[in-house]
């Protein structure tokens, strides 16, 4: 369902999809292993520029992200089944990055620097597939 835009008392049209997304990953950044450092994309961040994948239904969501070169991304695992995010095609990770094994409710933070587009699987389950493109 698309989101639904709405206007502020400033005119200003807003979607309400994006201030849930916003909202939702505000909560999630509040607590963790990387502690909180991974919030929020640098101020220069390009409009859209994610900096979370969930993983869920053995997907990752969203599956292609494009940020600016030294953001750090979080992956958490949302799913009972264990996951990763390995950077490279299945089978072969490329060694730019890799989460390790993740179980439900972990999370892992990479930093990418390099620009670059950059294809990532789950080493567990090859058929999850997904880039970050680094600019």
């Amino acid at each position: 369902m698309p989101a639904t835009p709405l206007k502020r008392r400033t005119g200003v049209p807003v979607l309400l999809g994006a201030t849930l997304v916003l909202a939702a990953g505000a909560l999630v950044a509040c607590g963790g292993q990387d502690g909180g450092q991974a919030a929020t994309a640098p101020r220069n961040a390009p409009a859209g520029a994610v900096d979370r994948v969930q993983i869920k239904d053995f997907l990752y969501a969203p599956d292609a992200v494009t940020v600016p070169a030294g953001t750090t991304i979080t992956f958490t695992n949302g799913d009972s089944a264990p996951h990763t995010a390995t950077s490279g095609k299945s089978p072969r990770p490329d060694g730019v990055f890799d989460t390790g094994t993740l179980t439900k409710g972990e999370r892992k933070a990479v930093r990418l620097t390099r620009p670059g587009t950059f294809a990532y699987y789950c080493a567990i389950h090859p058929f999850m597939k997904g880039t970050v493109t680094v600019r």
